[in-house]
């Protein structure tokens, strides 16, 4: 009896791991907000962080080994940009509801803490004009909204996302090749 096993397209691949790697963002930003107070939190959200090219890897090969190795770069590196779509949208909205309803005060710290950073390490020593223009502007409350604090994390995770994907879909497609080769 023959086993017909369809595939799945690119983005209900991506949409379904995007939903689990979406997740493992949302608690690598619980562990990143925790981090301020916790050495440990600071530990967990760095090994979390470097720990996603190893899970995108595990996808890419994964979606490659489903289709029989016949994917495409390019078609990898697609599947890798749509997950970390996907992925954004999932984390964005748990950042946003943290940033406005757990703790609104949250941006207008982390604000705080980088002027008192840049200070400390005197980061604007020959031009302090910015430094002082970005005292005053805290002083007056302008800080950005949450809504476009959430929709540049995503450009960004969505930017460095990008060029991770490039980098892995070749490392799964130079694996599968050398497979390939011994064989």
């Amino acid at each position: 009896m023959e086993k017909n096993v369809e595939t799945k397209s690119i983005v209900q691949f991506a949409m379904e791991w995007g939903v689990y790697m979406g997740l493992y963002f949302v608690v690598k930003f619980i562990f990143e907000v925790w981090s301020m107070d916790s050495f440990f939190c600071n530990a967990v959200s760095l090994c979390m962080l470097l720990c996603i090219p190893v899970f995108v890897y595990f996808v890419m090969r994964k979606y490659d080994v489903l289709n029989g190795l016949k994917c495409y770069f390019s078609q990898l590196w697609m599947m890798g940009i749509l997950l970390f779509f996907f992925t954004s949208l999932i984390s964005s909205l748990a950042q946003y509801i943290y940033y406005v309803y757990i703790n609104p005060e949250y941006i207008k710290l982390q604000f705080q803490s980088a002027v008192e950073l840049m200070e400390a390490w005197n980061v604007m020593a020959n031009d302090p004009s910015l430094l002082d223009a970005m005292k005053e502007g805290l002083a007056k409350g302008n800080v950005p909204s949450p809504m476009s604090v959430v929709v540049e994390r995503m450009w960004v995770n969505l930017f460095f996302g990008s060029l991770l994907s490039a980098a892995i879909a070749w490392l799964v497609k130079l694996r599968a090749k050398s497979n390939f080769t011994k064989q």
